[in-house]
């Protein structure tokens, strides 16, 4: 039988993550094949050697570039071998349901006008993970980051972009749905060049989004199906806090480029 879905995942140093990823995909319940490709950035914990054995075992195919290209540019590394009708590009601390799969393959079968569809993300709390945003300005980004989300005018407007009023339980077309968990029609990813590479990490996903409606799709929030999404994103936190930290100063590179492209 045929792989019908591929699933990408980057891992660098991600402890026991992509272990229980692994585990929680291999208890899909699929009418179809699919394959699971980790790309490892170099990394130097445990991890590594785990997807070592697991690649051995045939569970997994493991890519190496040798070093840490980054989060997108590590999806279109693994993507180059995958051989699916679609790719799942997934986060390596989220764990599906045994019908998450088989849900949204269903309904990219069904709906030939949707470049990419994204399931209903839940936190470990029971929190649902607010995974959809609309087109944004720059100063959101500030916005988020800083007091100002909390002092009106500027709290609607910060509302407004995180999408306060968005019922989770509905299935809608979005403007953005974040990169821990997107699924598209592998010729719709590779006909608008995947992920651009010039982000190392944050803005690519959204950046995506926008080549694939610029394509012509549509992107679909799809809430029927979910996932368990264990870690919060690495861009959390205030303004002042993240200033000092490294993170924080990809995120704002990757900003600036995805500002001056789009």
């Amino acid at each position: 039988m045929a792989i019908k879905l591929s699933i990408t995942v980057v891992n660098f140093n991600q402890k026991y993550f992509p272990k229980f990823c692994v585990e929680a995909l291999k208890k899909s319940k699929t009418n179809f094949e699919f394959e699971i490709i980790f790309c490892d950035n170099a990394s130097t914990d445990d991890s590594l050697q785990y997807l070592k054995t697991a690649a051995s075992n045939s569970e997994i195919v493991l890519v190496e570039p040798g070093k840490n290209i980054g989060y997108g540019s590590g999806h279109n590394f693994a993507s180059k071998v995958a051989k699916g009708e679609y790719i799942l590009i997934l986060n390596t601390d989220i764990t599906v349901e045994e019908d998450t799969l088989q849900q949204l393959v269903d309904y990219l079968d069904v709906h030939k006008d949707v470049g990419m569809v994204g399931p209903k993300l839940m936190y470990q709390s029971g929190e649902v993970q607010q995974s959809c945003r609309r087109d944004f300005k720059f100063f959101d980004l500030f916005i988020k980051r800083t007091f100002l989300r909390k002092i009106w005018p500027f709290k609607k407007r910060y509302e407004h972009y995180i999408m306060f009023d968005f019922d989770h339980n509905k299935e809608q077309e979005v403007d953005l749905i974040t990169g821990a968990f997107m699924v598209m029609p592998k010729k719709v990813f590779d006909a608008i060049g995947g992920f651009d590479e010039r982000y190392f990490l944050f803005m690519e996903d959204f950046d995506l989004c926008r080549k694939t409606r610029k394509a012509g799709y549509k992107v679909i929030y799809y809430p029927t199906a979910s996932a368990m999404h264990y870690h919060k994103r690495l861009s959390d936190g205030s303004f002042f806090k993240l200033l000092f930290s490294k993170i924080s100063w990809y995120h704002l590179a990757s900003a600036i480029k995805y500002f001056l492209k789009w």
